[in-house]
């Protein structure tokens, strides 16, 4: 009995690791969005210069969410593949 417990614990946290990475990749896409509203933004108002100030900000958080997002991405990916070696091992 003690085995089948182990291995519902271990499909749990896996369950866990990949609905954060969706969480991860969902972040991506916001980044991503906001990286293309400000290149709407600072495009299409070149005359204003708050709107351009505005659309620039929006193009630094989104790739400081895109970057971060990326890192996370990797350190999941890594769990993930410790639990694989996890899985074989036992």
């Amino acid at each position: 009995m003690p085995k089948t417990k182990e291995k519902m614990e271990i499909l749990q946290e896996q369950e866990v690791l990949l609905s954060k990475e969706r969480t991860i990749l969902s972040f991506m896409r916001t980044g991503l969005a906001f990286v293309t509203a400000g290149i709407a933004i600072a495009g299409f108002f070149q005359t204003f210069e708050t709107a351009q100030i505005v659309g620039y900000i929006l193009i630094g958080i989104g790739f400081i969410e895109v970057f971060e997002s990326i890192r996370r991405l990797l350190l999941k990916q890594k769990e993930m593949e410790e639990l694989k070696r996890y899985i074989r091992e036992h």
